[in-house]
């Protein structure tokens, strides 16, 4: 994922949206092309701790909230406005420290900064991971907005019951490589873990991968 963001550089294969070849070789190429990118990490990488809440929301779209290269106070404060109220943000003001809000709803807030490039594809990495139960449900109803309303959403995820509740379609990752691509229909928890471990149907190991390569375990679909 952080390579389709280009965070890091792919070692081959091309990326197409809506059918068009995409050169992406930089977080900015992926902004322009209307891909976006919830980190799992929203501490180091999703959001600055030390700023207040409306320039985390809006540090990506300075040309939306700036005229003739001054920031315009009211213009960022109503941007962050429409996308934390949208997601129910808690919080006292829009002034609060990012650093002091909980963890539930920092990622709200990082997900508030990316809706408001108007993306075409949103990348959300393990979205729910260290946050309440509350806060999760509320991501993923969201989630579900999302998707209703014509925005393509990848979401990457270690939980089983959120896979099986979020996604309409599913690719499980095995040692770099696709071990298996899923419908909705096709879903459940034992195909899910016997993909991700390289259990064939049978109890037998698969055969993915360099002959000899020993299956491994970790899943990410």
């Amino acid at each position: 994922m952080q390579a389709i963001f280009g965070i890091t550089r792919p070692s081959a294969g091309t990326l197409h949206i809506g059918g068009d070849a995409c050169t992406i070789r930089s977080p900015v190429d992926a902004i322009a092309n209307g891909i976006v990118y919830v980190p799992e990490d929203r501490g180091k990488q999703g959001a600055v701790l030390g700023l207040p809440i409306y320039q985390n929301v809006t540090l990506p779209s300075l040309s939306q909230t700036s005229r003739s290269g001054f920031l315009r106070l009211a213009n960022e404060f109503a941007l962050a406005r429409k996308y934390t109220e949208r997601l129910e943000l808690r919080a006292a003001s829009l002034d609060q420290v990012m650093g002091n809000l909980s963890g539930g709803n920092q990622q709200k807030v990082v997900i508030a900064k990316w809706l408001a490039t108007k993306p075409r594809v949103i990348i959300l990495d393990e979205p729910t991971k260290g946050i309440d139960i509350g806060s999760k449900a509320a991501v993923h109803a969201f989630m579900a907005e999302l998707a209703a309303e014509g925005l393509a959403i990848i979401m990457i995820s270690s939980e089983i019951p959120e896979i099986l509740g979020m996604s309409d379609r599913v690719i499980v990752m095995r040692d770099g490589l696709i071990a298996a691509e899923l419908s909705r229909s096709e879903l459940s928890p034992e195909t899910l873990v016997r993909h991700a471990a390289g259990i064939g149907p049978k109890g037998h190991a698969a055969g993915i991968g360099p002959k000899g390569h020993e299956p491994g375990t970790g899943m990410q679909p």
